[in-house]
């Protein structure tokens, strides 16, 4: 009796694979669907960079706070040479030994700004502005373009800063009192013009020169345009009691409403006078 070996058994399956038409299909699906994605990634990425902005602007009212605690006055603009500060100071200088941290360091660079960050000289009694995220309440310009209600100091002309520190007894209000925030400030009384990535944040501030949008709507809407993007339309404000708010930009620019314009004054009023 033979056995014999039963033959191995082999079994192929092909698979008939896609179409030109069904890929066309699948790339179109996928395509559609990166499109549904990609404006909730944006928006993702923005809320987080508006985050750490407000992360940044924590700290450096943390430390305002404890500069206060210890002075009692709010820190000047800047501070000219002396035997004291031989090599001057400005606001955030002053801020250094509570924060740890420069002005072209991480905790004052807002994640979405895109301008240049310098840090301004001082010469004798002379100082340039600095460039960067954040600016210091400066008050708002009076009709003789004075600085006034401001916590960087006191001003006794246009563009003329004494070195008079603001008390901190004077803020009425701290917890409606701008302290710093995105650097942003109107540069002229009835202009929607708004000067962007320098030291001074001001409702109204005084600026040497003449700025004169009347017949360049162009240069107004670019400056609106960096506003309202620079955190979905809003704008990262700290406050004198250290607390942190996102205002919409028209609302802390534009607005000429007695309770937005109250916050950016020391004495809590809205001074409707300065923008008559």
């Amino acid at each position: 009796m033979n056995l014999r070996k039963p033959s191995s058994i082999q079994c192929v399956f092909r698979s008939p694979g896609f179409t030109l038409v069904e890929l066309l299909v699948v790339i179109a699906i996928i395509a559609l669907l990166a499109s549904l994605l990609l404006p909730a990634l944006t928006a993702a990425k923005g809320s987080a960079r508006s985050a750490n902005c407000k992360s940044n602007q924590r700290q450096i009212g943390l430390a305002l706070q404890m500069y206060l605690n210890e002075s009692a006055f709010y820190p000047l603009l800047a501070t000219v040479l002396s035997d004291a500060k031989p090599q001057g100071a400005k606001w955030y200088d002053d801020l250094l030994p509570y924060i740890d941290q420069r002005w072209t360091n991480k905790v004052f660079a807002c994640p979405s700004f895109r301008g240049g960050v310098w840090d301004g000289r001082i010469e004798d009694e002379l100082f340039y502005l600095s460039g960067g995220s954040y600016g210091y309440n400066v008050g708002t310009a009076d009709q003789k373009q004075v600085q006034k209600f401001g916590l960087a100091g006191r001003f006794n002309g246009p563009g003329n800063m004494t070195q008079i520190a603001i008390p901190e007894a004077e803020v009425k209000v701290p917890a409606d009192m701008i302290a710093i925030g995105d650097s942003f400030a109107i540069v002229s009384q009835n202009s929607r013009l708004l000067l962007a990535g320098i030291e001074t944040l001001s409702r109204r501030l005084f600026v040497q020169g003449t700025f004169s949008t009347d017949d360049n709507t162009e240069v107004e809407e670019a400056s609106l345009r960096e506003a309202r993007d620079r955190h979905k339309q809003k704008l990262n404000v700290s406050f004198s009691d250290g607390h942190v708010e996102a205002i919409d930009y028209r609302s802390l620019f534009l607005d000429l409403s007695p309770d937005v314009l109250k916050r950016w004054h020391s004495d809590n009023l809205p001074h409707a006078e300065f923008f008559r």
